[in-house]
């Protein structure tokens, strides 16, 4: 009977999953949410803590079947500790390549690149870039009411043959009074899972 016992406990000793090494690199972002195409900072550290250790920052958009693949690279300083800064047009995840081995990923999320300009009498241009198009998606011209924001039209976005980054562009009317504030802003709801809400500049009427 307690060879049975003894045996079973054998099995199940060398079944048991070894715990996996922590990563020999670190990474951090100091940002979550971030503007399109705005700069935010991400560093880590190596665990050698050398300094001139070559690190290498990849990205895994959402959305994409592609890989992690590489898009800015950083050398460490004192301490083996590095820093970079980074611009993203839509929501990915990010992680650090030093050596052979990769940090655990961190997400940082995006709301779209919007601009607001004016275009001529009661008429104004938006105009968004992102990883993606949004062609029919409903954005929003609203007003500045004190502290509040109300809508003023709903516009449909359409797509813009473009290279290289995905635009799309709206041309909302609206007649309004001089001095009058006024934004575009892109719902959740119309972005889809991969983007936060976009907001364009403020412009004055």
């Amino acid at each position: 009977m307690r060879r049975g016992l003894l045996a079973g406990a054998l099995v199940f000793a060398f079944a048991a999953p070894a715990a996996s090494a922590p990563p020999t690199i670190t990474i951090s972002a100091n940002q979550r949410e971030v503007q399109g195409n705005d700069a935010f900072q991400v560093s880590g550290g190596v665990a050698s803590g050398r300094a001139g250790e070559a690190v290498l920052i990849e990205a895994k958009e959402c959305g994409s079947y592609a890989p992690f693949h590489k898009i800015a690279g950083a050398q460490t300083a004192g301490a083996g500790t590095w820093v970079t800064q980074l611009g993203l047009l839509g929501t990915a995840q990010l992680r650090a390549s030093w050596r052979g081995g990769v940090s655990d990923p961190v997400t940082v999320k995006v709301h779209p690149w919007m601009t607001l300009t004016y275009k001529g009498p009661g008429r104004y241009f938006v105009w968004v870039r992102a990883d993606d198009f949004f062609g029919g998606a409903r954005a929003v011209l609203e007003r500045a009411s004190g502290s509040k924001w109300i809508a003023v039209k709903k516009f449909t976005l359409k797509r813009e043959q473009s290279f290289g980054v995905a635009s799309s562009i709206g041309t909302p009317r609206a007649k309004l009074k001089k001095g009058t504030l006024i934004r575009a802003v892109l719902p959740k709801s119309q972005v889809g899972r991969c983007y936060l809400a976009g907001f364009t500049n403020t412009y004055k009427v």
